[in-house]
């Protein structure tokens, strides 16, 4: 019989995270159907991203983390963030037109750059902790994106709502581009350790050839000068 798999408490919060999730975008699919399911949207996706926050404090306080959390928890957040992106883009809670499509690149880009920056350290057995800065603008977008999913009414209520969402949201994308930066630039020296590696091999191997040249030369010279002296040598004797 095959090994029973055994789950933390912190890694089953993240599972109810990752399940919820579809039941978000249906949520959001059945939205017509009700003008106030809107709300019911909106509190599923705060619960979920609390729950983000939730497994995290278990993890670390009764020293519960997990490998499988470690794999499971940043993909339930990703996916979470991308679901809600989608719904505000989808739904065009964002007045000003085409900013929460530029703001959606630069999130997911900036989670596919951190991810291919991981992986690499992964490969040389590094372990990159996440920063504040990426645990702030997490905080921001979660809450930028519960506000805007709160705003699918045009009552008064829900349009305030949409805007101070508008306004996180702009704050969320801020703090993307700042902590991604700083992200890149704190690790800039394990991305590039390979090609410094690199060349400081080739550097050491011409270093290397350009001795065995010299040596070469010196010892082809040196047994010239021998040859040279025998030659001198025999002459000096053949006169006498």
């Amino acid at each position: 019989m095959g090994k029973k798999i055994t789950m933390t408490i912190p890694t089953k919060i993240t599972m109810v995270r990752l399940v919820m999730i579809p039941f978000v975008i249906l949520c959001y699919c059945l939205q017509s159907l009700n003008e106030y399911l809107f709300i019911l949207t909106s509190a599923l996706f705060l619960i979920a991203s609390m729950t983000d926050y939730l497994d995290g404090h278990i993890a670390r306080k009764y020293n519960m983390v997990s490998d499988l959390g470690k794999l499971l928890d940043p993909i339930a957040d990703k996916v979470l963030v991308a679901a809600g992106l989608f719904i505000v883009i989808d739904g065009g809670y964002i007045p000003v037109k085409y900013f929460a499509l530029i703001c959606t690149t630069i999130i997911i880009a900036r989670e596919f750059m951190i991810g291919v920056i991981r992986q690499m350290a992964a490969l040389k057995k590094v372990v990159l902790a996440a920063d504040k800065l990426g645990k702030i603008k997490t905080a921001t977008t979660m809450f930028a994106l519960t506000f805007l999913l709160l705003s699918a009414n045009d009552n008064i209520v829900f349009v305030v709502f949409r805007y101070a969402g508008t306004v996180l949201f702009a704050l969320a994308t801020l703090f993307t581009l700042i902590s991604g930066l700083n992200y890149l630039i704190k690790n800039f020296d394990l991305i590039l350790s390979d090609d410094i590696k690199k060349n400081q091999q080739k550097k050491s191997e011409k270093e290397q050839d350009g001795q065995l040249t010299e040596t070469v030369h010196t010892d082809n010279a040196q047994a010239v000068l021998n040859e040279e002296q025998t030659v001198q040598t025999q002459n000096g004797e053949v006169g006498k």
